[in-house]
C-alpha cells in the first residue's frame, strides 16, 4: 500500500514539473504607434482683431505624424467658447470659414492618425472688427481727500463729478451724473465734426472745521473695440473750491470723421466771466461789472463817476454789492454794506446799499434797469437829494447794457453840466 502512494506522488510531481515547463512560453511582440503632435496656431493670432477684406478667414495650424500618416483633422467653430463641429475628415491644415462683422469666433481641431488615435488642440479665437463700432468713453477720478482732511472716503462722496459733452457749436449733447464714473458712447450716427469734453464739480464733502480744498485727479478712457484704445490722464487738474456748472475744465477734444475719431488733450478752466455793462448812472456814464460765483452774483463800481465828481469823494474799500434775479428778471439788492470813502483825505463813514431792479434778455444785448439808494448814518443820501435839491427821482437810476457801442458815452445831462454847481451837498 505504501509503494502505490509513492509512485502516485511521484507521478503528481512529474505532471506539474511538465505543466510549468509548457507556460513559459515566448514573449509576444508589440508595436508603438506615434500620433499626430499638439497642433500648434499658425494664423490668425489667438484673441486677434480681424480688417478681413472679403467675408472669410483661413484657420491655420501646424502638426506633424512621425509615421506620416495621412491627416485626418475634426474642425470645430462658431460664436460660442464651445464651438461646433464644422468638419470631419478634413485632409489638411488649413480651412476655410465664413465670418460676420463685430462678431467673436472660437475654434479647435483634433487629428487622428491611421490607427485613430486623436490629438486634441487648444481653444482659440479671434474677433472680426465692426468698421461702424462705437467709441465708449469713461472718465474716472481720485482725490487727496484723506491726506488733506484725514477722511477716508469713496471719490464720488468727496467731489460728485459730472461728465458734460457740447459739440462745436456751444450745444449740449449729453450730461452724464451718475456714480463713482461716468460713460458716455460715441454712436456712428453722430454728426461728424468736433465734440468737447468738459467736467464740473456736483457736489463736494463738507467736513465742517476741517473742510480744506482737495486736488482732483482725473483720466478719460476711449475705446473703440478693435480700433483704438487711448487713456488721457489729468494728474490734479482741478480742485473741489467750486461745485457749481459755472466753474468748468474742458478736458478733451473728440474730432468724429464717419467711424474714424481722433482725441486730443486740452485742459481749459472755465470761471465765471467778468461781464462790463455799459451806461448811465445817476445820470452819469459808466462801465459797471458784474461776476458771479456759486453762490453769489456780485455788481461793482455802481455809483461810482456820481460819487467822485460831484460828492467829491474817493472810494477807498468795497464798491461791489451782492444782488439775486428771480426767474421773471426781477433784480434785489439787499441792503448790505457798499463802500467806505474818503473826502480831503479823511475817512468817512460807510456808506450801505439798497435797490431793485429789472434784466431784459429780449434784445441783442441785455439791458438792467436800476433804482436804488446808499445810506450814510441815518441818512439817505439819494433822498437827501431829492429833498433838498430838486432831483427828479427819489434816490440814484442806473440803466446799463453788455452793448459795446455805449461804452464812453455821455449821460443825458452831461457831467458838465450836472449837477448845478450852486446846489450844496450836505456837511460830512
Amino acid at each position: 500500500m505504501k509503494r502505490k502512494i509513492s509512485i502516485l506522488v511521484m507521478l503528481l510531481i512529474f505532471s506539474g514539473t511538465l505543466l510549468f515547463q509548457s507556460c513559459e512560453e515566448e514573449p509576444v511582440p508589440y508595436k508603438e504607434y506615434g500620433a499626430f503632435t499638439i497642433p500648434e496656431l499658425v494664423a490668425p493670432a489667438n484673441g486677434a482683431f480681424l480688417k478681413p477684406a472679403g467675408t472669410t478667414v483661413e484657420l491655420k495650424w501646424s502638426s506633424t505624424d512621425a509615421e506620416g500618416d495621412p491627416q485626418k483633422w475634426d474642425v470645430y467653430f462658431g460664436p460660442s467658447e464651445e464651438p461646433a463641429k464644422v468638419k470631419t475628415g478634413h485632409t489638411s491644415q488649413t480651412y476655410t470659414v465664413n465670418v460676420d462683422i463685430g462678431t467673436r469666433y472660437y475654434w479647435k481641431v483634433i487629428g487622428f492618425d491611421a490607427n485613430g488615435i486623436p490629438t486634441r488642440g487648444n481653444v482659440w479665437s479671434f474677433e472680426i472688427v465692426d468698421p461702424d463700432a462705437p467709441l465708449n468713453m469713461t472718465m474716472t477720478w481720485t482725490t487727496n481727500v484723506l491726506d488733506a482732511i484725514g477722511l477716508d472716503v469713496a471719490p464720488e462722496n468727496a467731489a460728485n463729478l459730472r461728465l458734460k459733452i457740447i459739440n462745436e457749436d456751444d450745444v449740449v449733447v449729453k450730461i452724464v451724473n451718475t456714480t463713482a464714473f461716468e460713460e458716455f458712447t460715441f454712436e456712428s450716427s453722430m454728426p461728424d465734426g468736433k465734440y468737447y469734453i468738459i467736467t464740473d464739480l456736483v457736489s463736494t464733502i463738507n467736513a465742517g472745521d476741517f473742510n480744506s480744498p482737495l486736488d482732483i485727479s482725473i483720466n478719460l478712457g476711449f475705446n473703440q473695440r478693435g480700433t483704438l484704445s487711448q487713456t488721457l490722464v489729468y494728474p490734479m487738474v482741478m480742485t473741489n473750491e467750486n461745485p457749481c456748472e459755472m466753474y468748468a475744465t474742458y478736458l478733451a477734444i473728440v474730432t468724429k470723421s464717419g467711424s474714424t475719431y481722433t482725441i486730443a488733450q486740452d485742459i481749459v478752466n472755465i470761471t465765471p466771466p467778468v461781464i462790463t455793462w455799459y451806461g448811465e448812472d445817476a445820470l452819469y456814464p459808466s462801465e459797471v461789472t458784474s461776476t458771479q460765483t456759486c453762490t453769489d452774483m456780485t455788481m461793482s463800481m455802481l455809483l461810482n463817476g456820481w460819487m467822485v465828481d460831484w460828492w467829491g469823494e474817493i472810494i477807498v474799500k468795497g464798491g461791489s454789492a451782492k444782488y439775486t434775479v428771480d426767474a421773471s428778471g426781477n433784480i434785489t439788492i439787499p441792503f448790505q454794506y457798499y463802500c467806505t470813502t474818503t473826502w480831503n483825505g479823511a475817512v468817512q463813514p460807510d456808506y450801505y446799499i439798497q435797490g431793485t431792479g429789472t434784466i431784459d434778455n429780449s434784445g441783442t444785448y441785455p439791458v438792467i434797469k436800476l433804482h436804488y439808494d446808499i445810506k450814510q448814518g441815518n441818512i439817505w443820501i439819494g433822498h437827501y437829494c431829492y429833498v433838498n435839491y430838486g432831483w427828479d427821482q427819489d434816490g440814484f437810476e442806473a440803466e446799463l447794457t453788455t452793448d459795446p457801442s455805449a461804452a464812453g458815452g455821455k449821460g443825458t445831462k452831461g457831467i458838465s453840466t450836472f449837477p448845478p454847481v450852486n446846489l450844496v451837498k450836505p456837511v460830512h
